[in-house]
């Protein structure tokens, strides 16, 4: 497996809940997303793995609760379908900006590059279905390119914690204007 969420090793994460898009993707992502079905619901990653799970003190959440601080909402759209190669489907939200910031800034305040740092650059998604055992995704892209854009606000972000199992919320932090 890759080393995003879906590793299957134990490791925390930094993560933007996107309520908005679970009627349009939830039931696709229990079956298609290991994750889903794990405990985390739709989100765009901010950093993955974020710190050890086991080495994780309330000084790191109260220093990124402050970090957060003056981070308002912010509105975003799913407009597109997209792919990494024909294995992972996905959701773009525009502007991805915002997302791209927030990583930025959890990687200079943390020192923890997103993705162990395996990727070029951060491309901001909302992962929907990995393909496995010969799915085809095509007819899932094609079907949720119909039902585009979704109008989202992200208002909070989340730290998570998986053990190769399952995942739960360690701490939500509200975006305040």
């Amino acid at each position: 497996m890759t080393v995003g969420t879906s590793s299957g090793r134990r490791q925390s994460a930094v993560v933007v809940p996107v309520p908005q898009a679970e009627p349009l993707v939830g039931a696709i992502r229990f079956e298609h997303d290991p994750v889903a079905a794990q405990g985390v619901p739709a989100h765009i990653t901010l950093i993955v793995p974020w710190l050890p799970p086991g080495e994780i003190v309330e000084h790191d959440l109260v220093d990124l609760g402050s970090m957060l601080g003056d981070v308002a909402p912010f509105e975003f759209v799913l407009e597109r379908v997209s792919w990494f190669g024909r294995a992972v489907l996905w959701l773009a939200p525009e502007p991805a900006d915002p997302f791209i910031k927030l990583t930025a800034r959890l990687v200079d305040r943390f020192g923890t590059p997103p993705y162990d740092d395996e990727f070029d650059e951060v491309v901001p998604h909302l992962t929907v279905a990995h393909a496995s055992d010969g799915v085809e995704l095509a007819p899932i892209a094609e079907r949720l390119q119909g039902q585009l854009p979704v109008r989202c606000q992200a208002e909070e972000v989340w730290v998570m914690e998986g053990d190769g199992r399952t995942w739960s919320v360690l701490r939500r932090f509200a975006l305040r204007s």
